[in-house]
């Protein structure tokens, strides 16, 4: 073994030290054995008072749970982090800092913990955590569409720009127009606009006007009524200035150059991930042959989402304590013609390439249109469609995707988003914002697999979400050990904490559905009360209940 001088040692300290200005080391108690750095300007106490002490002591109340699934996961993981974590100092006050987690070397149990300020804003959560329904921020293009309304009118009629703002804001006409009164009239006009408040009181007549007429949707409706949605969620497919079009409306299967890369780099990180290519030698071996390959897993792809060469199924999630249908998660199930996989197959396929994002628009479309037709046949019942990580960082796919939500004002409330936690998300703050415009816009926000991944716990706590489905392998395996029970307990308490409504996965038996209930999960999705099955029989079912 190499020799390390004393003065690589101080080296090394003074780099960990500039990482992470606080390290502890507890034992399988809790209790704090070691501590590096200077904790008084974290934690407001001096090195020789933690010693001996309790770490949870120092963790805020309402994040115990937190640290509970921490220590739960750290078992079957190396390290974790790093973790956003609210702790308190020594007169009692918190701060948000982030964690870094690691099993120690030596004593079972024991943990070496890194403890830094976290720069970030963490969804700290109030015992109740409604949907937002705020509008959403002004924009440029808010500004500008409100200019060419306001000249339009001025045009037709004899009134100045300041009285056609206070006419069209619905403020009242006999108001004196200061400069305050025109102030409030554009806020009103904008809000409006934005909030789409005007559409959503349309939808809202148009579907009084057909109740009170007891009108039955007529299949021309329905084909009018999709084909309008498709034509507005193909639109969103166009190329803008400057971006990369990877789907084509024409709905030829070329390979663009844009594709070939994405291609060539999935293939060539398939070779080096498999464990054969030990050698340049061997990964550039049968490269040729294994980018066709996957070549044709793309045109596959690209027919599947321009051809629409797949459908919906439904799969019920239901309410534990009434056994009614709550709402349904949208499934994909492809034409067996052009793909013959799993839809998770195809799922991790087009997110490894960078092409799950036109799959995804293409999923929200075929969502849209059935919600709309189930809205005319009567079906009063929400359906969440699954966007994945990868789309929602991508500024293209959000552009696209934010132009189809504004024709969704008459189905806003039973349309949800789940946000699958199959890849990786970087950047926090920014989805965050993302998450909490969609909830602006009056959609539910729903965090997936929770449990699945190494980063859900840090999700969680900067992501604002209204509902979390907890991953079907805890279910599965929760009546099982005691310490599975612990587990589940403690993310239903932490989500309870939070204000987050909770989902159990893959739930196959009563005994499942009992231990949910019991420790406060509100919704179960699971063989036990359906398998995913196509919409007339899924509609068919809950029309019986």
């Amino acid at each position: 073994m190499t020799d390390i001088s004393v003065e690589d040692i101080k080296r090394l300290a003074n780099l960990y030290s500039a990482l992470a200005p606080v390290a502890v080391e507890v034992d399988a108690h809790e209790l704090i054995t070691y501590v590096f750095g200077d904790p008084g300007p974290l934690l407001g106490a001096q090195t020789s008072d933690l010693h001996g002490q309790n770490f949870t002591s120092f963790i805020h109340e309402k994040d115990l749970a937190i640290w509970r699934l921490i220590r739960h996961k750290i078992k079957r993981s190396r390290e974790l982090g790093p973790l956003p974590l609210r702790l308190k100092n020594a007169e009692g006050t918190s701060g948000a800092f982030e964690l870094h987690v690691a099993r120690a070397s030596q004593g079972r149990g024991a943990l070496l913990i890194s403890i830094t300020p976290y720069q970030g804003q963490l969804s700290l959560g109030e015992n109740k955590r409604p949907s937002s329904s705020l509008a959403r921020k002004f924009e440029k293009q808010d500004f500008a569409a409100l200019g060419k309304r306001l000249n339009a009118f001025v045009k037709n009629s004899d009134k100045s720009i300041s009285e056609a703002l206070i006419e069209l804001s619905g403020i009242g006409s006999n108001t004196e127009t200061d400069a305050e009164t025109n102030l409030w009239a554009l806020y009103r006009l904008l809000h409006d606009a934005a909030s789409e408040g005007a559409a959503a009181s349309l939808a809202k007549e148009k579907r009084k006007s057909f109740e009170d007429g007891n009108r039955i949707e007529t299949e021309a409706e329905a084909k009018q009524d999709t084909v309008r949605v498709q034509g507005a969620m193909r639109g969103a497919f166009k190329q803008q200035a400057g971006e990369t079009n990877y789907v084509t409306v024409a709905g030829s299967d070329g390979i663009s150059e844009a594709e070939a890369v994405k291609a060539a780099v999935y293939a060539m990180k398939k070779s080096a991930n498999s464990g054969r290519a030990k050698t340049m030698k061997a990964l550039t071996g049968g490269y040729e042959k294994r980018l066709e390959s996957v070549k044709n897993q793309l045109r596959s792809f690209k027919q599947i989402v321009v051809q629409e060469r797949f459908e919906i199924a439904l799969q019920p999630i239901v309410n534990i304590a009434s056994g009614d249908i709550h709402h349904f998660e949208a499934l994909a199930r492809f034409d067996t013609d052009y793909y013959g996989g799993s839809p998770f197959d195809f799922m991790c396929f087009a997110e490894d390439v960078g092409v799950i994002q036109e799959f995804d628009l293409a999923m929200l479309m075929k969502a849209v249109s059935l919600l709309k037709r189930m809205r005319r046949l009567g079906f009063n019942v929400g359906v969440a469609v699954n966007i994945s990580g990868r789309s929602i960082q991508s500024q293209a796919f959000l552009r696209h995707f934010f132009r189809v939500l504004e024709d969704c004002g008459d189905i806003r409330h039973l349309l949800a988003f789940e946000l699958t936690e199959s890849s990786q998300i970087d950047d926090l703050e920014t989805t965050n914002r993302i998450l909490s415009r969609i909830r602006d816009f009056g959609h539910k926000v729903a965090l997936d697999d929770f449990g699945a991944g190494a980063a859900g716990l840090q999700y969680l706590r900067v992501l604002k979400v209204d509902v979390v489905k907890i991953d079907g392998i805890y279910i599965r395996k929760g009546l099982e050990e005691s310490d599975n029970k612990s587990f589940l307990r403690s993310m239903a308490e932490m989500c309870s904490g939070l204000g987050i409504e909770t989902i159990g996965e893959c739930v196959e038996n009563e005994d499942q559905r009992d231990f949910l209930r019991e420790i406060g999960v509100t919704y179960a999705q699971g063989w036990l009360y359906g398998k995913p099955a196509p919409v007339d029989e899924a509609l068919a079912a809950l029309a019986q209940q």
